[in-house]
Order: C-alpha cells, then structure tokens, then sequence
C-alpha cells in the first residue's frame, strides 16, 4: 500500500466518527429514520466512505471513489435521501481529514473532492437544473424571505438546496414517485426546519414561479405537489 493510503487507512475509526457528527445535528436524520438505526447506519456508511478512499488512493484511481459514490447515490435516494445528503457526508469527511492533518491540497482531499464533483449530473434534465440552481435559489429566498425572523436567509437558502436536489435525483432516474414519497413525508417533517410562517407548499410554489418557462421536466414534477397540506397525507 502507499505511504498516503497507510495513513489514512490507520485513522479509520477517527476519520469515520468525525465525519458525521455534523450530520447528526440536523433533525432529518431522527425524523426519517429514527436516532438508532440513523446512527448505526450513518456510522456504517462513514466507515465504508474511508476505505473505500484508501482503496482508491492505493491504486492512485481516483475513479474508484467516483464510482463508488454514484453507486451508493443510487441505493440512498430510493431510500429517502438525495444526492445533497451524500454530498454533505463527504463534506464532512473532508473536513475531518484536514483535522487529522492533511491539507485540502492533499491527495486524500482531492479524492474525496473528485467524489463530490462526480455527484454532479453530467448531462439531462437533471444536469441542467443542478447547473441553475445557485440563480434559483436566490431568486426563491427573495421571495420568501420577507416574513422570516433575521438570521433566516442561510437555512431558507439550505431548504431551497435539499429541494432541488430531490428533484435534481427524480428526474435523472426518472421517478416521479420517488419525488412524490419524499412530499408525503417531507410535508409532515416541515414544521421542524423552524421557517413559519414559510411552509414547505410555498416554497415549491416559489421554486415552480422562478422557474419560468425553462426546465418543464422539473415544472411537471412540481405541478404533481399537492394543494393542500391535507392532501399530502391523505
């Protein structure tokens, strides 16, 4: 094994604990899965993540990861989750490397760095609303962010994130249901990102508005949003 894998090999455990932490502080996690088996899971995951970054930095292939990370979003997001999750894990692995000494230039990072970018849809529909979405984010937080307490712009901004991902995710499998399922559960879940008098229905009506003519893929699947919060657990 390489000198870089070696090292990184041996910090597993510190390495994989670190790198969820942060993750655990969002209420999503226990909401959606339940706060043990989101634990046990997310840690198993955490662990999987390194090492299949050693096994990528010991045959200096990159790709491996890459391929391990597109591979992985395709079992997640039938589960609930989106791409933004994974790439949040992978964040955080990356932080938890720089605090074990390897610098963001270092061949670690840029592995995990090159996974994250390999999460990026490369051509679609999908594609195509992943590459607007910091102009549709903004242009939704603007008109949304009015009645919001001060301080409300970076978790509006973060929902509005976690919302194009869902739907970045549905329209490159080509499941309207997966979109669907996250609805019926998400509206539910809303009350707790802590954004009243904002509910989750105006925010998809908002995103469905600053879309405009472009992206009628995305435009069908957010007409499938129900009216009213009734609906959504009928």
């Amino acid at each position: 094994m390489s000198n870089v894998s070696l090292q990184v090999e041996a910090r597993t455990a510190s390495l994989a604990s670190n790198s969820v932490q942060a993750l655990y502080a969002d209420p999503f996690w226990a909401a959606r899965y339940g706060l043990a088996r989101a634990h046990r899971f997310g840690d198993e995951d955490a662990v999987f993540h390194v090492r299949y970054l050693v096994q990528a930095l010991d045959a200096s292939r990159p790709a491996i990861l890459e391929d391990y990370a597109r591979w992985l979003r395709t079992l997640l997001v039938t589960r609930g989750m989106c791409s933004l999750h994974l790439d949040q894990h992978f964040e955080g692995l990356l932080r938890a490397l720089q605090a074990e000494g390897f610098g963001p230039d270092s061949q670690p990072c840029a592995y995990v760095q090159a996974a994250r970018q390999g999460l990026r849809y490369k051509d679609g529909p999908a594609h195509d609303l992943e590459a607007d979405a910091p102009g549709l984010i903004s242009a939704v937080v603007r008109r949304l962010e009015g009645p919001l307490p001060s301080g409300s712009r970076p978790r509006l901004e973060q929902e509005v994130r976690l919302q194009l991902s869902y739907l970045s995710d549905a329209l490159a499998l080509g499941r309207a249901d997966l979109w669907d399922a996250h609805l019926q559960w998400y509206a539910g879940f809303w009350p707790q990102r802590g954004l009243a008098p904002v509910n989750l229905l105006q925010c998809l009506d908002a995103l469905k508005a600053v879309l405009g003519s472009a992206h009628p893929e995305a435009r069908t699947l957010l007409a499938r949003a129900p009216v009213s919060w009734e609906e959504t657990h009928s």
